[in-house]
């Protein structure tokens, strides 16, 4: 569970991590801790999202975020009013957003209805920190969100077109890079037309894998050494840059 990273001067950033989902959730955490990751651990649905908090209670670099998938909007779909009430005990939101894989209309609709839902409350609150999901639905995502959102929105695995992803850069938000991004042609594209300055890290474990197993928080060492390559920069370099986009992001909103 601990792969002992290399020593560096600054934490590293894992914006996207499901740690409620590994088979020990708790070592998960303290690996955080030991390897100084900064670990956004979302969340698919309200009900699961007390027992994150409680992992993340004692925790300098685990943050909760509360959520609801949209891939189990049809089957926990009414837990909105909860996950809305949530959000007043959290800066941090995901996973949330829509998914339009599933060619159903009606689903798409029901997802679109309860993400501006999700994305009214978060505006009224302010100052909130979400992670995004847009497969095959980035142009609806980016439109229901706007470019007047009061807080920070971060794409996590963006897969969208490039006009999407100049679309979403021109509102403001950020985009959280994961090894399987690094490794496919589709995703490298997408990285060559971001600002290094709205670059994040993320690991999306357990469902990317490394190695046959789900991946961990330390495999965004692995991004930061792959963004390193594709910017030409160091590695000690890149893991900074991306470290001081994390904390802007952070001042941005205001501290934890």
């Amino acid at each position: 569970m601990d792969p002992n990273p290399k020593k560096r001067s600054f934490p590293s950033v894992d914006t996207h991590c499901h740690v409620d989902l590994f088979p020990d959730p708790a070592a998960v955490v303290a690996a955080c801790e030991r390897a100084r990751v900064y670990t956004i651990a979302v969340t698919n649905a309200p009900f699961v999202f007390k027992n994150t908090q409680e992992l993340a209670a004692t925790s300098t670099f685990v943050r909760p975020a509360a959520g609801l998938h949209p891939e189990l909007v049809e089957s926990h779909g009414e837990q909105i009013e909860s996950l809305l009430d949530l959000l007043t005990q959290t800066r941090y939101v995901g996973e949330v957003g829509l998914d339009y894989v599933v060619k159903n209309d009606r689903l798409h609709e029901r997802q679109r209805e309860l993400f501006q839902r999700i994305i009214s409350r978060c505006a009224k609150l302010g100052n909130k920190i979400l992670t995004i999901h847009s497969r095959r639905a980035a142009k609806d995502v980016i439109a229901i969100i706007g470019e007047n959102f009061p807080g920070r929105i971060i794409l996590h695995w963006f897969s969208g077109s490039v006009k999407e992803a100049e679309d979403a850069l021109a509102a403001g938000f950020y985009f959280s890079i994961n090894v399987a991004m690094v490794r496919a042609a589709s995703g490298r594209k997408i990285i060559s037309l971001l600002p290094k300055d709205r670059v994040l890290t993320e690991s999306d474990g357990p469902f990317v894998k490394e190695n046959g197993e789900g991946a961990l928080p330390t495999s965004v060492e692995r991004v930061v050494e792959s963004l390193s390559e594709i910017w030409k920069i160091g590695p000690e370099d890149c893991g900074a840059l991306v470290f001081n986009n994390f904390r802007r992001l952070l001042e941005l909103a205001s501290p934890r």
